[in-house]
């Protein structure tokens, strides 16, 4: 077990003829081992379940513990959480007290079940028990699945988690094979953290090791992460490059779920090089592929597309959706960054309150936890969003970015009296349509623009627009009329109704110009 354990003789190592007729645990175990360690899983499954039927109360609890969390692990990963449940049953038949190996298996099932709490609570009890465990690999392999856990929760403790696996690694001379993915899971949780130069260091020692040891999956990981490296330091250019490296080194090696990732990046480095149509072609092929993994970050990137597309107030509800989401999870890094994203929809949708709400949130999340940066869904309108809507102390000390996603979708808008032109086109006068009145709403649009960029008072409005009304009638008026005439410039990229100082007015984008005719300029005195 101990070469087993270190990797070592993998090809033939010096076991007895194993056979059907077996009925040594230790050989069966080591066998099913052998098997395992060679890529033949159903091999594996079958010696180990051997094992299981000839264990006895006379076989040491640290080989029933062992044997029950590498048969519990097969299968788990065959889809069966019932049947690994039932695997620790059959060991804690034998003894109640809960094993290392044990408690491994009991994470690794909370963990496929989502019950993130549970799932941490036992990594930490296992970790505490190793010595209990047939082989330091058990320490091993408890850590590294617990800073894999806590690597959007909490990235720092992630990190100290990776390089003790790494210490106990080589302090016992163990499998090497096991580096690569340790080196990975170190620089991911480098990068959670805003560490990048630690990130690039830990990636190139993956690489190096991948390839040396011939393991194509964590080669291709490695070149996955350094295109997130490449895009935090607005390399977009190389990211896409590398994205499309670690593809192919997963098509070849046909890793199907990491081929999905690929693809669901290059569809969002797409965005960020402004071709939508290569966005599009890449998120068709990641939904030909993929599964309930993939499930939730496909559904960002609908939620992304439709922010793009325009319609910004849709786009703040699957925002609002997908961060609950990603925080019943515990991923605080990837909430915050939706919540964010949510507060650009808002914003963009001439919602201020709602921009300055889902930035709130995002910010008091950010003080529970340090969160800087998020591997996904990253660009430069998160950060403006967090000093925007968030203020100083929340974008702070933000990783900053300056490559965005939005600057397409920002068409030349022509503002004046009468109308409002996008791109060229009139807005349609189905847009005017809300419970206000299209009247009541383009009268109040031309007072604005003619009073650009000056403030307008609220009495100024009631009283040019409802003069016959009583006070708080007019005023209920106007707060119904704002409210309809953000709805209709939700859809005119760059135009924003803002309230301040007990008034409104129009805040304007770059990609907006505005005309005024000498009638209008005098109605707005």
């Amino acid at each position: 077990m101990a070469s087993l354990d270190k990797g070592r003789d993998q090809r033939a190592p010096s076991l007895p003829r194993v056979t059907p007729a077996t009925e040594s645990v230790p050989f069966l175990f080591a066998a099913g081992r052998r098997a395992l360690l060679r890529g033949e899983r159903d091999q594996s499954r079958l010696w180990l379940t051997r094992a299981q039927s000839h264990t006895s109360r006379r076989t040491p609890e640290p080989l029933r513990a062992r044997l029950a969390f590498e048969l519990g692990c097969i299968l788990l990963d065959d889809g069966g959480t019932e049947a690994a449940e039932s695997v620790i049953a059959w060991a804690e038949s034998f003894s109640q007290r809960p094993s290392s190996d044990i408690l491994h298996l009991r994470a690794l099932i909370a963990d496929r079940r989502g019950e993130r709490k549970d799932a941490i609570a036992f990594y930490r009890r296992a970790i505490a028990k190793a010595d209990s465990a047939l082989s330091p690999l058990s320490r091993v392999l408890e850590l590294r699945n617990l800073a894999e856990t806590l690597a959007h929760e909490s990235p720092a403790e992630a990190l100290t988690m990776y390089r003790h696996a790494l210490e106990t690694l080589r302090a016992h001379d163990l499998d090497p094979r096991l580096a690569p993915a340790l080196h990975n899971g170190l620089a991911y949780a480098a990068i959670c953290a805003a560490d990048l130069g630690l990130a690039a260091t830990e990636l190139d020692a993956a690489s190096r090791d991948a390839l040396r040891l011939r393991i194509p999956l964590m080669r291709a990981y490695a070149v996955y992460n350094r295109s997130i490296l490449f895009e935090l330091r607005d390399e977009v250019d190389h990211a896409v490059r590398a994205i499309e490296d670690a593809r192919a080194l997963s098509e070849s090696a046909k890793l199907r779920d990491l081929i999905v990732w690929c693809w669901i990046r290059e569809s969002w480095l797409a965005l960020k090089r402004k071709d939508r149509a290569a966005a599009d072609r890449a998120s068709a092929s990641a939904r030909r592929l993929s599964g309930e993994a993939h499930a939730d970050a496909l559904a960002t990137l609908d939620a992304v597309f439709t922010l793009v597309d325009g319609d910004h107030l849709n786009a703040a509800k699957l925002f609002g959706e997908l961060a609950r989401r990603y925080l019943a999870r515990s991923d605080a890094v990837t909430a915050v960054t939706l919540l964010l994203w949510r507060s650009v929809a808002y914003r963009n949708a001439n919602a201020p309150k709602g921009a300055k709400a889902a930035a709130s949130e995002a910010c008091a999340l950010r003080r529970k936890g340090p969160v800087r940066v998020s591997p996904s869904w990253w660009a430069r309108e998160v950060v403006e969003a967090a000093r925007l809507d968030g203020g100083d102390r929340c974008a702070g000390d933000l990783l900053q970015t300056t490559v965005g996603i939005l600057d397409v979708a920002r068409q030349a808008v022509e503002l004046n009296v009468d109308e409002i032109r996008v791109g060229g086109a009139p807005l349609p006068a189905d847009a005017w349509q809300r419970k206000s009145g299209a009247r009541v709403l383009r009268r109040l649009f031309a007072l604005l623009v003619a009073a650009y960029p000056r403030l307008l008072s609220r009495d100024r409005l009631t009283d040019e627009l409802w003069p016959d009304s009583e006070g708080d009638k007019a005023v209920r008026n106007l707060y119904g009329a704002v409210k309809d005439l953000r709805r209709t410039l939700s859809a005119v990229p760059g135009v924003g109704l803002v309230a301040r100082e007990g008034g409104y007015a129009l805040e304007l984008g770059s990609n907006v110009s505005r005309t005024k005719s000498p009638v209008d300029r005098g109605s707005a005195r």
